[in-house]
């Protein structure tokens, strides 16, 4: 009987610890995205569309808002390039003369020029075009 009890703790365990990780999916906070420092404008072009928007003050905060509150999931089944749709180009104008370039791609994915692909929400996703608009 002891002999069971121990193999039920021990399968216990094991099908919590299998649990947690399979279940474990990493979400950062778009600020992640951004780099510090105080923003002198953002300008806002789409691919292949071709609309192009140049936003400061509190319209350019509105948008450094989105970015840092978005919630990016990195580890997704899907893969970007099997995906067609509108890029968003959003470039910030820094303070100190430098840029960043971030692409908000499909209602889906997002990154920055050099980094790597996150996947957002729809709901969050979809949101950008009325902050622009």
């Amino acid at each position: 009987m002891r002999r069971i009890s121990k193999l039920v703790v021990v399968v216990m365990i094991a099908l919590c610890l299998l649990t947690m990780t399979a279940c474990s999916i990493t979400v950062a906070k778009g600020g992640t995205l951004l780099k510090e420092g105080p923003v002198r404008k953002i300008s806002v072009s789409s691919r292949p569309e071709g609309h192009s928007y140049s936003f400061t003050g509190d319209r350019a905060q509105s948008i450094i808002d989105y970015i840092s509150q978005l919630h990016l999931i990195d580890d997704y089944p899907e893969n970007p390039a099997d995906y067609d749709g509108m890029t968003w180009v959003i470039t910030l104008e820094y303070e100190d003369g430098t840029s960043l370039t971030i692409y908000h791609f499909g209602n889906m994915f997002i990154k920055t020029e050099n980094g790597s692909w996150y996947k957002m929400t729809y709901e969050e996703a979809s949101r950008f075009e009325e902050l622009v608009s």
